[in-house]
């Protein structure tokens, strides 16, 4: 018995709702909480993203069921002249996994890709989602960078020694430092 065939298509207005739903659903599998994706929703930060003109979502589906998306954007990585089509999201459930979804979205993503001028397709991929990396390298994807992120706060500290502090935050970060060092008086 063959399967029906997975149709790719861009999402417009009026799929939106059933790409958040499978949004939504992609986010928990990924271990973001359920609540925070849906307030995301909700105030219409994704609706947003979603309408920025370097923004390409593409939802699958199979009989007329989302069954996985791909969200893509042109990137341009500094004083680079030709953009790469970015790979941000691709979500395909538990459930339709390894029945070739992902690959309908990515002949899709090849697709805008060329129609836009596009040579090069990125993905960035955590290390240690294994499954990940194995599906992106059979595809013919190899890495070309590590990616490593820290918070501003972090950096700024070890990067500048604090040395941006100001007088006020100092004088406190003294004042710290030596109730720890002094022993406290007993009455």
């Amino acid at each position: 018995m063959s399967r029906s065939p997975v149709v790719v298509s861009v999402v417009r207005p009026d799929t939106r709702a059933e790409f958040e739903r499978l949004w939504l659903l992609g986010q928990v599998e990924s271990g973001a909480s359920g609540d925070a994706a849906a307030r995301y929703a909700a105030d219409g930060r994704l609706t947003s993203a979603l309408l920025r003109p370097e923004v390409h979502v593409l939802v699958a589906r199979r009989d007329r069921k989302a069954v996985g998306y791909a969200i893509l954007t042109d990137q341009s990585l500094g004083l680079v002249q030709s953009p790469d089509l970015a790979i941000d999201q691709i979500f395909v459930p538990r459930e339709e996994r390894r029945r070739g979804i992902a690959r309908h979205l990515l002949a899709a993503a090849v697709v805008l890709a060329e129609r836009s001028g596009i040579e090069r397709v990125v993905s960035n991929v955590p290390a240690a989602n294994r499954e990940a990396n194995r599906f992106y390298a059979r595809l013919g994807f190899a890495p070309a960078t590590t990616r490593r992120v820290t918070s501003t706060s972090s950096l700024r500290r070890r990067a500048l020694g604090g040395a941006d502090v100001s007088p006020f935050e100092s004088v406190l970060r003294r004042r710290r430092v030596i109730r720890t060092v002094r022993p406290t008086r007993s009455a």
